[in-house]
C-alpha cells in the first residue's frame, strides 16, 4: 500500500521554535507522519531532531506553525488525552528509585488509569503483552536500577509499548543495545508499524534504521535537507552537505554501512 495514500496522524506546517527568540532550533518545518508509518529522524547533532520529537509530543509549544493531530490541533489535546494515543519515549529516560520491571512497565499505562490506585485487568495484559514482545518478561522482579544500559532501554521500550498508543515516538532507542538486541528492537518496531502503530524514531545508526523504515527525513541545522525512501535521502553529497563531511555508502541490497571521512577523497 502506497504509505503517501494512508491516514494523516501528524500534519506540521511552517514549524518554528526556540529555547530563546534569539537562538531559533526548528525553523519553516513541513512534517508528516501517515498511520502504520515508520518514519526515521536522521542528521548531525544539534540537526533539530529531538526537538521536533518533543513538539510532536506536547512537551514544547512552537513559536510559529501549526501542529495537528488527526486534525486537530495540538494544544487543543489534555496531556492525559495526548499521552493515551502517543507514547513518548526521550532519549534519557532514567529510573533511579528501585522500582522492578514490571512497576516501571506499568508506568506505561498512566495514561489509561484516570486516577485509579490499582491495576485493571486490562493494564496488566498490555504489561504482560510490552514484556513478551521485548523478551524481557523473566525479569518482571528484577530491580530496574540492577541492569545495564541495554538492558533498561528495553524495559524502558516495553513501557512505552504497554500504553498501546497510535503513535510511538522514540529518541535513540537502541543506543544502547548489543547487536542482537538493537536488531530484534528494530525488527519489532517494523511489526508494530506494520500493524498499525505509526513510529517516528531518532536514530543515528543511519544503516540499520534504513533497513526497516518506510521514511527517512534528514534535518540539519533546524530544517528538513531531504524527506523520502532511504535510497533518495542517502545520497552521499546530501548527506556531506547535511554532516559536513566526505560520506560514502555501502549496501549489499538489504544492509547498509554509512561512513564519514573530513577528507572527501578518501571514500571515493
Amino acid at each position: 500500500v502506497d504509505v503517501y495514500k494512508r491516514q494523516l496522524l501528524y500534519n506540521v506546517k511552517g514549524l518554528a521554535f526556540g529555547y530563546h527568540r534569539d537562538k531559533i532550533v526548528l525553523n519553516d518545518v513541513d512534517f508528516s507522519v501517515r498511520s502504520s508509518e515508520f518514519v526515521a529522524l536522521i542528521g548531525p547533532n544539534g540537526a533539530g531532531k529531538s526537538t521536533l520529537l518533543k513538539l510532536l509530543a506536547g512537551l514544547h509549544k512552537p513559536i510559529f506553525g501549526k501542529i495537528e493531530f488527526f486534525d486537530k490541533p495540538l494544544n487543543e489535546y489534555t496531556h492525559r488525552a495526548l499521552a493515551r494515543d502517543v507514547a513518548y519515549l526521550p532519549q534519557e529516560d532514567e529510573i533511579h528509585f528501585p522500582f522492578t520491571v514490571s512497576e516501571v512497565v506499568m508506568l506505561g499505562r498512566w495514561p489509561h488509569s484516570g486516577g485509579a490506585f490499582f491495576d485493571s485487568p486490562s493494564d496488566r495484559e498490555a504489561v504482560r503483552d510490552a514484556m513478551e514482545r521485548l523478551g524481557i518478561s523473566q525479569w518482571a522482579d528484577r530491580r530496574v536500577t540492577e541492569l545495564s544500559g541495554g538492558e533498561r532501554a528495553r524495559v524502558m521500550l516495553a513501557k512505552a509499548l504497554a500504553t498501546r498508543p497510535k503513535c510511538l515516538l522514540l529518541d535513540e532507542p537502541v543506543s544502547e543495545m548489543d547487536l542482537k538486541f538493537r536488531t530484534d528492537s528494530y525488527r519489532l518496531i517494523r511489526e508494530l508499524a506494520n500493524n498499525g502503530i505509526s513510529v517516528v524514531v531518532v536514530a543515528h545508526d543511519i544503516g540499520s534504521v534504513a533497513r526497516w523504515s518506510d521514511r527517512m527525513v534528514l534535518m540539519a541545522e533546524g530544517k528538513i535537507i531531504a524527506d523520502g525512501p532511504s535510497e533518495e535521502v542517502l545520497d552521499v553529497k546530501i548527506l556531506g552537505d547535511a554532516y559536513k563531511t566526505g560520506v560514502k555508502v555501502i549496501g549489499d541490497g538489504i544492509d547498509l554501512a554509512v561512513f564519514a571521512s573530513d577528507n572527501a577523497e578518501d571514500l571515493r
